[in-house]
């Protein structure tokens, strides 16, 4: 690739210097300058053109730069952490050209994918720009023909007219005169070899009625003349009269003499013309005024000399914008170095769109108006202004606001949810551990709740909810979180506090005493008084480090420390605690004695289609433990991932389901069912994983077509090109695919269209209150319309009621798994239930 400039931004000098080094050696010819953050680079990137901009964020970056607007239509590529993608994708509203993830696969893993994405940008833009470059020449060839065009249209108008002429003398009589004054006057040749005198010509035409209706003689103020009047005009004074349908334009001349010269001309076509050009702009203006877009132009020093359409939306009126430039008249959301830029971007004579600007009106209400424009060249290419087109997009930025408030805060109360809650809390943590500090996490429960949604109704219990709420976030300080955790569940977040335990326990436990002191005041809920008390665990965090789950556990687990010691109080977690990690050390010998000894079950859950029928099931383990009989996987399951125990397990279960499927093959009622088996992130993981695949079908005779391995979206976080490759090699062998609880994890959509998928399942925590919670159904509607355009197949885990099953059968799922079709079963149960259908 030739020779290419690329500003670099990165405040990570080292990561800088390697990621530079590393496109040296691909791209000896390009220029990368360093700079180490977005406001440190706006001098260089405004002073240069560059073909892309890396803009690399600080790991603790929460939102975009706001030097980034300033990048908006360049070539920009943003280096984010895997926790930022979401963020990165949120640039792409204003311009960015496209992302890559850092973190994964170890420190420089990404700089190969940077590179190529780098270089896939810098292709793209130049190519724009040959395509700008286009443009402007069809432009201006286009406006030099149009032009020239004009030009011999009008050279040919002024040679096809002819004009009659005459001329008195000082006794007033006509002396020279021409054919045409003939043909426009309509008078035989006769009349004027006589040499009449302007009364003789006069009274001749009043003789021939000349001067009946529908004729005139006016000047161009409009002030009515007799004919005989031009005898009293005054030099360069002209005037018009309409006679038969025409229109004819007299001018005189008086000589020095006392003689005049007059001449004559049909002007018909001009003035028709001047009415069509008139009636043109009339509907031009007519249909801005129309239209909820408004046109605009503006001289070279970027001040307003033309406005159109309706401009109410703004509330400034026009008087207030002519003459003024855009930044004069200023912005909410631009800084000067904003406004600096934009300027730019008018003295290189650059198109651009798009420009949102906020504005408040003078009734005190804000607006946004997004402004898009191109610029006017004269024949030489000079820079005579701008024109173009603006919007009001209020509208839209409050659908925006009201989306991203939707995927952050609860519907109910307003406050965060647990999204945005666990975003938070990573954030504190690290904050934390870099300042040295501590923060308190406290999880509150509200005491017999159910009952009172039971005895009451939701209604009132929506109304206790919405009063804690309000009561918790006078409880805090305003840099303090409060959140909504589901249910009758709130989180509040306190940082800041002393990096000295005691001094902190005593500073989160003074919060926890005020939030219960609160919280047991009584309600006014519908007319009536009601008392409610909280149970409030309570985790510290900063001092070691602790993963957000772990320290969401610690103060659940407190909390129901809480509930332990008869409610209405507080519970730290603290060591003693810990009796519950040797009781997963005892489970743990307990699981390798157990896979040793096999002791291993798989039940197999029901998978029905829109009617009912069996098409399958999934396969699910169990642990039959000697003393403490049917063990659920909830309760071993994590405890073997964190162990490494998951590989023999899965290895186990895998082979096992295989077997059934043989065993299923024999029968004609089974032979096409679709067996489903769970793959953790760390068996897939494993180099060997797709070998153990085909071992075990080659191992029982397995039909591939019948095993359907189940993956979740965690799996996607790193390496997916190498997912990816896994994926492809056993779907060679006719394994298929499912995507497990989709819509709980960080999956990339772009990631998502390329994975060899065949179906994807819906957790069941979206299942459950899809008719209760607006949020869960709209996510719902939204995955099955997303996998109808992936044309993937659909199940949803968790359906126990039917009116579950009709919303999702009314939205087009056709693939249901749950208690309203049977609970997890050994496979003898699942194969007697089909018996009695036989004939």
């Amino acid at each position: 690739m030739s020779a290419a400039a690329v500003l670099w931004v990165d405040g990570d000098t080292a990561h800088a210097a390697n990621a530079r080094q590393f496109l040296a050696q691909r791209h000896p010819q390009w220029r990368v300058v360093h700079s180490t953050t977005p406001e440190a680079s706006a001098a260089a990137f405004a002073s240069h053109t560059w073909d892309a901009v890396v803009l690399c964020l600080d790991p603790a970056t929460l939102s975009l730069p706001v030097l980034l607007e300033l990048f908006a239509g360049s070539a920009v590529l943003m280096c984010a952490g895997v926790s930022q993608e979401a963020l990165a994708a949120r640039a792409f509203r204003i311009g960015l050209g496209d992302y890559v993830l850092r973190g994964q696969g170890g420190e420089h893993a990404h700089l190969p994918e940077l590179a190529w994405r780098l270089e896939e940008l810098v292709q793209g833009r130049r190519a724009g720009r040959k395509q700008v470059a286009g443009a402007d020449t069809v432009i201006s060839s286009q406006a030099l023909a149009l032009l020239q065009e004009q030009r011999a249209a009008l050279q040919g108008t002024l040679a096809s007219m002819t004009q009659g002429i005459f001329k008195t003398a000082p006794d007033g009589h006509i002396t020279i005169y021409n054919q045409r004054v003939l043909e426009l006057l309509d008078l035989p040749e006769s009349v004027m070899a006589r040499r009449p005198s302007l009364a003789d010509l006069t009274r001749i035409q009043k003789e021939r009625g000349d001067f009946g209706p529908g004729y005139s003689l006016v000047d161009p103020r409009g002030h009515d003349y007799i004919a005989q009047g031009a005898e009293g005009a005054s030099p360069e004074v002209y005037w018009r009269t309409t006679r038969d349908g025409r229109t004819l334009e007299i001018r005189t001349c008086l000589l020095p003499d006392g003689g005049l010269v007059r001449t004559f001309a049909d002007v018909s076509n001009y003035v028709r013309v001047e009415n069509e050009l008139r009636e043109s702009e009339s509907r031009f203006r007519s249909l801005s005024d129309l239209s909820s877009d408004w046109y605009w132009e503006h001289d070279a020093d970027g001040r307003f000399v033309q406005l159109a359409g309706d401009l109410s939306t703004n509330g400034i009126p026009i008087s207030s914008v002519i003459g003024r430039t855009r930044w004069e008249i200023g912005a909410l959301n631009m800084t000067e170095a904003d406004w600096a830029a934009h300027r730019t971007v008018l003295q290189s004579c650059q198109p651009f769109r798009d420009l949102e600007l906020q504005r408040q009106r003078p009734d005190g209400t804000m607006h946004w108006i997004s402004v898009s424009g191109v610029p006017v060249l004269d024949a030489q290419g000079a820079l005579r202004g701008y024109r173009g087109v603006g919007r009001d997009i209020t509208g839209r930025k409050q659908a925006e606001l009201q989306i991203e408030h939707l995927a952050f805060y609860d519907p109910l109360t307003g406050l965060p949810n647990r999204r945005l809650l666990v975003d938070r809390l990573q954030r504190a943590t690290v904050v934390a551990q870099r300042a040295r500090t501590q923060g308190a996490l406290l999880f509150i429960d509200l005491d017999n709740f159910k009952d009172l949604n039971d005895t009451l109704g939701h209604d009132v219990g929506d109304q206790l909810l919405l009063q804690v709420a309000k009561r918790l976030k006078g409880c805090v300080r305003e840099a303090d979180t409060v959140a909504r955790f589901g249910g009758d569940e709130f989180v509040v977040l306190v940082e800041g506090l002393s990096a000295e335990p005691a001094h902190a326990s005593a500073e989160a436990a003074l919060v926890a005493s005020h939030i219960i002191t609160t919280l047991c005041k009584a309600y006014e809920l519908g007319g009536a008084s009601h008392h409610s008390t909280p149970s409030i665990g309570i985790a510290l965090f900063g001092l070691e480090p602790c993963s957000v789950d772990e320290l969401l556990k610690q103060a659940d687990l407190a909390m129901y420390q809480a509930k332990a010691a008869g409610r209405n109080t507080q519970r730290f977690f603290d060591p003693d605690m810990q009796a519950a990690v040797s009781a997963r050390s005892a489970m743990e010998t307990d699981l390798r004695r157990g896979l040793q000894e096999q002791e291993m079950v798989l039940y197999y859950q029901p998978v029905v289609d829109a009617k009912g029928r069996l098409q399958g099931a999934e396969a699910l383990v169990r642990w039959k433990h000697p003393r403490r009989g049917l063990v659920s996987p909830g309760e071993f399951i994590p405890l073997a991932e964190q162990t490494g125990l998951i590989l023999p397990l899965g290895q186990w279960v895998l082979e096992a389901a295989c077997a059934q499927l043989v065993a299923w093959s024999r029968s004609s009622l089974t032979r096409q069912f679709v067996l489903s088996v769970n793959v953790s992130v760390r068996q897939f993981r494993q180099p060997n994983f797709v070998e153990q695949v085909l071992g075990a079908l080659n191992a029982t005779g397995a039909n591939p077509e019948r095993l359907k391995l189940e993956l979740t979206e965690s799996l996607l976080l790193a390496d997916v090109e190498d997912i990816i490759a896994r994926m492809e090699r056993l779907r060679g062998f006719g394994v298929t695919f499912s995507l497990d609880d989709f819509g709980t994890g960080y999956s990339s959509l772009s990631y998502l269209k390329r994975l060899p998928l065949d179906q994807l399942k819906i957790d069941q925590g979206f299942v459950r209150d899809l008719q209760t919670d607006p949020n869960d159904a709209a996510i719902v509607r939204t995955i099955l319309a997303l996998a109808a355009s992936l044309d993937l197949a659909v199940v949803a885990e968790g359906v126990e009621t039917t009116g579950q099953l009709e919303f999702l059968q009314r939205h087009g799922c056709t693939g249901f798994q749950g208690y309203l079709f049977g609970r997890p079963m050994p496979a003898e149960v699942l194969e007697r239930a089909l018996r009695p259908a036989l004939p």
